[in-house]
């Protein structure tokens, strides 16, 4: 059993697990005109971190982020959890994303028992949207070698100049000149994964399953959604269940055609049985693309749905996609 407790959610609707999926759950949108301007030269959209002045860019906004979600921490909850004992496995964005320097971000940074960020490193996975889902193999493999416990800390932000001209260049960004693109987001997430449920709500995860696609958004391959269709049938197949008795699903999808018709076209190969309705939900429309943070984000929604008994029905299906890069990744989770 792996159980997976959201503990701290900074996002541009809340700075709580339980304020950020209120405001999901209502579809409060952030959305605002940022600091940057498209090719075009007009102001580009965007949900950001209202905490964080705009002034704050590069690898200062990152630290700030970090920073922002331990200090948010319930207190009850820091002086629960043994920081000290636990791994952490930390998930940033792809590699070959443009971007700031990641190296210094957590300096002087701490556990809420004074344990240094630095010091409980011990895995990094850059691999952006399927970043968290990579890091909950990496968890359950520390869990499998005797950890009682393990951190897992998503981190990203696309309100970086690099990023979000690389994005325009790749005609992937939402602007004045191209509609089926995305708006950009920042958030950063901490949970724990555990062999024991360590805080009153928490997930189960079910299955778990990574594969890589090979017609990403950015080359002219055949696409048909093999790698995240892969990742679905073995999360189904670990669960031992079948894609018409989930009850709904949660995604990264934030905007792009390429995105829905992909999600689309996994929960069709892999559905055997007609089902009445199977409600998907967008973190992206209220916050935006969060990249590395996304796939957590979707395991603290689906916490508080079945914590606060809102979730209609016992399995959620969860999906996270590199779009650029070929990760895809997909998990079963229950109450």
């Amino acid at each position: 059993m792996t159980a997976i407790s959201c503990v701290s959610l900074v996002s541009p609707v809340g700075y709580s697990p339980a304020a950020t999926c209120a405001a999901l759950r209502a579809k409060i949108a952030a959305f605002e005109e940022l600091d940057y301007r498209d090719r075009a030269a007009i102001p580009i959209r965007g949900a950001r971190v209202d905490a964080i002045a705009p002034s704050r860019r590069g690898r200062e906004r990152l630290r700030l982020l970090a920073k922002l979600v331990l200090e948010n921490i319930e207190a009850d909850m820091a002086a629960a959890i043994s920081w000290s004992q636990m791994p952490l496995v930390l998930c940033t964005r792809d590699r070959e994303t443009p971007g700031a320097r990641l190296n210094g971000m957590f300096a002087d940074l701490a556990f809420p028992d004074g344990s240094a960020v630095t010091d409980r490193r011990t895995a990094h996975i850059a691999a952006g949207q399927s970043g968290a889902f990579a890091g909950l193999d990496q968890a359950r493999k520390m869990l499998a070698d005797g950890a009682a416990a393990c951190l897992i800390l998503a981190i990203d932000s696309l309100i970086d100049a690099r990023t979000l001209a690389w994005l325009d260049g790749q005609m992937r960004l939402k602007t004045s000149e191209t509609t089926d693109g995305l708006i950009p987001g920042e958030a950063a997430c901490l949970a724990i994964a555990s062999k024991r449920p360590m805080t009153r709500s928490h997930v189960v995860l079910r299955g778990l399953g990574l594969a890589f696609e090979e017609a990403t958004a950015i080359n002219e391959s055949p696409f048909r959604a093999d790698g995240l269709t892969s990742a679905l049938k073995h999360a189904l197949q670990e669960a031992g269940t079948q894609m018409h008795e989930v009850a709904f699903r949660l995604s990264d999808v934030a905007g792009e055609s390429y995105a829905f018709e992909e999600i689309g076209l996994a929960q069709a190969r892999n559905m055997r049985k007609t089902r009445p309705e199977q409600p998907i939900w967008h973190a992206a429309d209220c916050i935006g693309d969060t990249g590395a943070a996304a796939g957590l984000i979707q395991f603290a929604w689906a916490e508080q749905a079945f914590h606060r008994k809102y979730a209609p029905g016992e399995l959620a299906a969860l999906h996270g996609s590199s779009m650029a890069f070929g990760g895809r990744a997909a998990a079963i989770v229950a109450a």
